[in-house]
Order: structure tokens, then C-alpha cells, then sequence
């Protein structure tokens, strides 16, 4: 018979939607001294020790209640959030992801998660084993960027580059880039040969851009013109915009694009958290100057991660510190709600992560 191994688990459950309105944290519960027994891991599934937690915008929609991508089984009242981590199985019954192995992929907001059906060739598993050398930080590169610049916002910014087909010597602007996709689309551009300019939130973001980031050029959205700003640093016009914001910027971009220009749709994160829709009034351009409109999900570019090609390309680069990654790492499962609140009303910088618990 198998001996007992009770763990203690806390976890954040959605309390209430939020729907059109600003998500607070009485969206959220924080429930403590939940138990889970490790020794009652079921054939095809597997049990994880979560490591890190990545904060990402797009959780917002689990808040609606209708509407949206999101299937209804992410949307459950008193169900733990859904989020992209690092973990550690502690308890297999599947052969595939054996005790110890580092993973990533959808974990709970929560310090323990249980997976099952893994062994279901019916399930689709976003399970993702991680490269041995996670582990080594020695060279730089924390176990935490696997869910940043080597995970779900690294593929966002290699992949999407791809998609959009960029060329040296043109001109690249990024919206949002301070954030956790477009601090690493700038420095990619830029390694290979783009001129790179972005927008952010605060003088320091600009800054850190420009003096850390290796931008040409970057503007405070909230203090500057945008206009007066993309018509200075970009005097021979934009080749192509990494859109992640949507709304006023996007309908400007489209005014001023060079012909033939492209811009990646990623994200719309001036129209979430209960902000109304803007509409969109430059679409003519498209057809006027032949500008290419991009879609981008970043499951659909998954394979990086399974070829390696995302770690093979930019590891290497953070270990030489040709790029640089910013994150904000706080700890503690029961302090998500509140960062997840400030994240989403833009008060931080870079990519936002709990700290669950050391390797």
C-alpha cells in the first residue's frame, strides 16, 4: 500500500467576473491549507511543484463571463487561474514527465497542480520539457526566463518577427515595448540590423530602453504626441509596427506607414480591462498604400519550442549579454492578485512573475 505524502497547497480561485469593468482583487481568493496527497497520483497524470508564474494580460479574459476565446472551462467560478510556469513533477504516473523533470507550461495560480489525462491521445498536453542546462544559472540565465525571453514571450517575439519577414536596414517600431514581448522584439530587430524604435509608459521605461536595450529611439505615449514622436525618430517613415496595443497608435500607424509597410496584430492591451473599443478609422490605407495586416497567436509557432530553435537562438544571446531581459520577479502564490491588478494597470516594467518556491 502506498504510505501517505501530504503537501499544503495554496492556491488563488476566481471569486467573481469582472466582465467590462476594471478587474480589482475581489476578483480573486486566496485559499490556503488546501491538501493534496502525492501518493494518490493516478495512471496519465502527474503532480507539479510550481516554481515561477508568469503574469499575462490575457488571463483578463478568464474574468469575462461570456465572449471572448477563452473556453468555458478557464472561466469557473472557485477554480484556480491558469497560467503559464515553471515546475518540478513530484509525483508521476506517466512515464514521459518522470519525478524531477523541469516543465513548462499551463500550471495554477497555485503551489501545487495536478494534470491528468496526459496519457489521452485525445488531450493536447502544453507540457514542455525543458533543455537540462535550465538548471545552470551560471551563466546568467535564471531558471525565470523560461517563462520569459525563452518562453511564451520569447516565442511571441522570435515567432512573430518571422511572421512579419523583417529586413535589415529598415525601420521596426514596437508598441508597448517596455513589456514582456516587446523589450525582446526591439533587441532581436536590432541584432538583425533594423533600425528600432518603441513606445512606453514612463520616462524611466524610455530610458531603460534606449541605455539598456539598445533602441534607436523610444517616446513616452502618456506625455509626448505620438505623431510628433514616430515622425522624429523614424524621419524616413516605418517599415513595420509590432502591434500589441490596438486602438489610437494602431489608427495612427496606419496614416503613416511607409507603402507596402506590415504590421503584426499581437494584442490590443489599450481595449482590455473594461476599456471600450476604439474604432478603427485608416483602414482604407491598406488598400491605398498596400499595407499587410498580420494575426498572430503564438500556439500556432509552437514548434520553436519543441526544434529548440528558440533556446539554440537566444540563449546564447543572454549568456553573452548581447540582449538583456527585464523582469519583475515578487514572491509569494498569495500576493498574485495584487500584481496581477498592477500589472494589468501598467505600473511595472518589464515581465511580471511570482516566485512560488526554490528548485
Amino acid at each position: 500500500m502506498a504510505t501517505s505524502k501530504i503537501v499544503s497547497n495554496t492556491r488563488v480561485v476566481r471569486a467573481s467576473y469582472a466582465n467590462k469593468a476594471r478587474v480589482t482583487t475581489a476578483q480573486f481568493r486566496v485559499e490556503a491549507n488546501q491538501e493534496i496527497d502525492l501518493s494518490t497520483v493516478k495512471e496519465g497524470e502527474v503532480i507539479l511543484r510550481n516554481l515561477y508564474l508568469s503574469l499575462d494580460p490575457y488571463v483578463r479574459f478568464t474574468l469575462d463571463e461570456t465572449g471572448g476565446d477563452m473556453p468555458s472551462s478557464f472561466r469557473q467560478l472557485n477554480d484556480p487561474f491558469y497560467g503559464l510556469g515553471v515546475a518540478e513533477v513530484v509525483a508521476s504516473g506517466y512515464e514521459k514527465y518522470p519525478v524531477g523533470t523541469l516543465v513548462s507550461g499551463n500550471t495554477g495560480y497555485e503551489k501545487f497542480t495536478r494534470l491528468s489525462g496526459l496519457n489521452d491521445p485525445n488531450t493536447q498536453s502544453d507540457i514542455r520539457v525543458l533543455p537540462a542546462h535550465a538548471r545552470d544559472e551560471s551563466k546568467g540565465v535564471p531558471l525565470s526566463n523560461y517563462i520569459s525571453a525563452l518562453g511564451m514571450p520569447g516565442l511571441t517575439a522570435y515567432a512573430g518577427l518571422k511572421v512579419l519577414g523583417i529586413e535589415s536596414k529598415k525601420t521596426i517600431f514596437v508598441g508597448s515595448a517596455a513589456g514582456g514581448v516587446g523589450q525582446l522584439v526591439g533587441q532581436l530587430a536590432k541584432v538583425q540590423g533594423l533600425r528600432v524604435i518603441g513606445s512606453a509608459g514612463s520616462d524611466e521605461k524610455v530610458l531603460h530602453l534606449i541605455e539598456k536595450q539598445r533602441f534607436d529611439g523610444a517616446f513616452n505615449y502618456k506625455t509626448e504626441d505620438a505623431r510628433e514622436a514616430l515622425t522624429r525618430l523614424a524621419p524616413e517613415g516605418i517599415d513595420y509596427y509590432y502591434d500589441t496595443v490596438g486602438g489610437e497608435i494602431l489608427d495612427l500607424v496606419l496614416q503613416i506607414i511607409n507603402e507596402k509597410g506590415k504590421i503584426l496584430s499581437v494584442g490590443m492591451v489599450s481595449q482590455e480591462n473594461g476599456k471600450e473599443s476604439y474604432p478603427i478609422r485608416n483602414l482604407n490605407v491598406i488598400a491605398r498604400k498596400g499595407v499587410s495586416i498580420l494575426g498572430f497567436i503564438y500556439w500556432h509557432h509552437l514548434q520553436y519550442f519543441a526544434n529548440g530553435e528558440l533556446d539554440d537562438v537566444v540563449r546564447p544571446l543572454l549568456e553573452r549579454k548581447e540582449i538583456t531581459y527585464r523582469e519583475e520577479v515578487f514572491e509569494g502564490i498569495e500576493n498574485a492578485p495584487t500584481h496581477f491588478v498592477n500589472m494589468l494597470d501598467g505600473k511595472y516594467a518589464g515581465k511580471v512573475i511570482i516566485k512560488i518556491a526554490d528548485l
